[in-house]
């Protein structure tokens, strides 16, 4: 399979490179980024073996005969390029945050109009899923819980997709389909009365706890990555079964089988 990569040269597009160069069905047939158009993929990312020269424009994708795209740049970029590839019948898997849900409906139109999907997640560990699901059956038998995610200092948006799509499953899971969002002071905010709470600091790459409360007991889920490497399983995994599937896709629960 033909997969292409957009937002090459940044810390995950370097990641999303090297692995799936290294897989045997999987061939690194295009990498994209204005900011380092024109270089070869081999000086971003040395041991990555390929011959590549990094392109600057999204349907470079169509040349290249990509069949699914990884995008992992930012909401600004996304939502110019993202349409026009789908549009082209090139599968798309999404790690770029921030869009919003008008972005979201525009993807789902332009998947269905170019008879592809767009698998977008707020998170590719395959423990993090885990981490969200196991939080949305919690909900059931828990009185009350807030959430804490952790971060590295560049992430730019507070709180993180994944800790709002804690947030909405959660609520979901207790019958709650539209939560009322309110700001509450530096990187605080709730979510249909569950409190979310964004720590930024060196050291940290990916992190987040769900903590429950209940009659004389406390419950806490938490997962930690530790290296940008703990995401590429997922974004393997959906790389591989995006291609059976139609229009707008939201988590990577969708294709694990939750």
């Amino acid at each position: 399979m033909n997969v292409g990569v957009c937002g090459a040269g940044g810390r995950m597009g370097k990641e999303v490179c090297r692995a799936v160069s290294a897989e045997k069905d999987l061939r690194l047939a295009c990498a994209v980024d204005p900011a380092y158009a024109g270089k070869k993929l081999s000086e971003l990312v040395p041991d990555v073996d390929n011959d590549l020269v990094v392109r600057d424009d999204v349907l470079a994708m169509a040349e290249a005969r990509v069949e699914v795209m990884v995008d992992f740049t930012l909401a600004k970029a996304a939502r110019v390029n993202l349409p026009r590839v789908l549009r082209k019948g090139i599968h798309c898997v999404v790690g770029t945050t921030g869009l919003s849900a008008r972005d979201l409906e525009e993807l789902g139109r332009a998947a269905v109009e170019g008879g592809v999907a767009c698998l977008v997640a707020p998170n590719f560990a395959v423990g993090a899923v885990l981490m969200m699901d196991f939080a949305r059956r919690a909900a059931r038998y828990m009185e009350a819980c807030e959430i804490v995610e952790l971060h590295h200092p560049a992430k730019i948006d507070a709180p993180s997709g994944t800790a709002r799509n804690t947030a909405r499953l959660i609520l979901g899971e207790c019958g709650v389909e539209e939560a009322e969002e309110r700001e509450e002071g530096p990187r605080g905010l709730t979510m249909g009365g569950i409190h979310i709470h964004s720590v930024r600091l060196p050291g940290l790459v990916a992190h987040q706890e769900v903590i429950f409360g209940g009659k004389g007991q406390v419950l806490t889920i938490r997962h930690d990555s530790l290296d940008r490497s703990s995401f590429m399983p997922g974004v393997l995994l959906a790389v591989r079964r995006v291609t059976g599937l139609t229009g707008l896709v939201l988590g990577l629960e969708k294709v694990m089988d939750l």
